[in-house]
């Protein structure tokens, strides 16, 4: 059983909806949820004070059970035609999926008798952190502002206060960093909002501007390990049946098929050569070959 703390709580409904709330509204709606006949949810909510979180006190409540009526799903495809008509907006493709299946599977829930979950099985949402720190970044950015962050180490143990100098918020794997001129380092260095604990701006401290170009930055990375040297030309031969998949879903922008039968497909990319891509080739196994450069064999 999970049981989200209230911060979690937040955190997810701030991703949602893409703004901030305050923890008051929280408790608000939670209470309706469980007391508002208007509602109609008569949510079995309880708070565990040893796990310091939420928790359905009837293990067998699901808010499935209330279906998703014709004007909501009518709602929600109206608004998937509003993002369809923004093709100038890429970023909003990830919020058109999700509307896309989350229509989708209102329809097919609402002619269902059974719980949906009994055909089909989704895969368990990646809990993303840090995503409250997302606005006062691009505030800072914008404003070109110094920030002073409390920053976690990565075994958990212990904190360290750190000055930067945001240029640039990226997203990789679920997670999101931020990527700026690091004044104890004195180098361009990223950090994950997952581990930031506190973050304020430097009202009085001297911005340093950036002055290469931020669509540069990453341009020739996978993931967000850059400080790995220039990016080369990279040549992998993929086996069958990996070959087809590496079609339908390339690994970079950068990917260019050089040759390809009915055995297999050799693909050139331009990248970088660091921690990500040579986990992703070694999670290939046997179906992939290196034939250059040879450091990555």
């Amino acid at each position: 059983m999970k049981y989200p703390s209230p911060k979690k709580l937040m955190e997810v409904i701030e991703r949602v909806l893409d703004q901030r709330i305050a923890k008051e509204t929280l408790l608000k709606d939670i209470r309706a949820m469980k007391k508002s006949a208007d509602l109609g949810f008569d949510a079995p909510i309880k708070y565990s004070r040893s796990h310091r979180g939420y928790y359905y006190d009837d293990p067998n409540y699901t808010i499935k059970k209330f279906p998703v009526e014709y004007e909501e799903i009518e709602s929600a495809q109206f608004a998937l035609t509003l993002l369809n008509q923004s093709g100038a907006l890429p970023y909003l493709n990830r919020f058109k999926n999700f509307i896309e299946r989350a229509v989708t599977f209102a329809q097919v829930e609402n002619q269902l008798k059974g719980d949906l979950s009994e055909y089909i099985k989704f895969e368990e949402p990646v809990e993303v952190e840090g995503l409250t720190w997302i606005q006062p970044l691009v505030n800072a950015i914008e404003l070109k502002k110094v920030i002073v962050i409390t920053y976690r180490s990565i075994s958990g143990q212990s904190t360290k206060t750190r000055r930067l100098h945001p240029y640039l918020l990226k997203e990789y794997d679920d997670r999101w960093y931020v990527y700026g001129f690091d004044e104890e380092t004195e180098e361009e260095r990223i950090f994950g909002l997952d581990r930031i604990q506190d973050l304020e701006t430097d009202k009085g401290g001297e911005y340093r501007y950036f002055s290469g170009d931020r669509e540069e930055i990453f341009k020739h990375t996978l993931g967000v390990s850059r400080f790995v040297g220039d990016p080369q030309e990279i040549i992998l031969q993929f086996f069958y049946p990996q070959s087809e998949y590496i079609l339908t879903k390339p690994i970079h922008d950068s990917q260019e098929v050089i040759d390809q039968d009915d055995e297999s497909i050799t693909i050139k990319l331009y990248l970088r050569i660091n921690y990500e891509l040579r986990a992703l080739i070694r999670s290939y196994g046997d179906q992939v070959e290196v034939l250059k450069p040879t450091p990555l064999k």
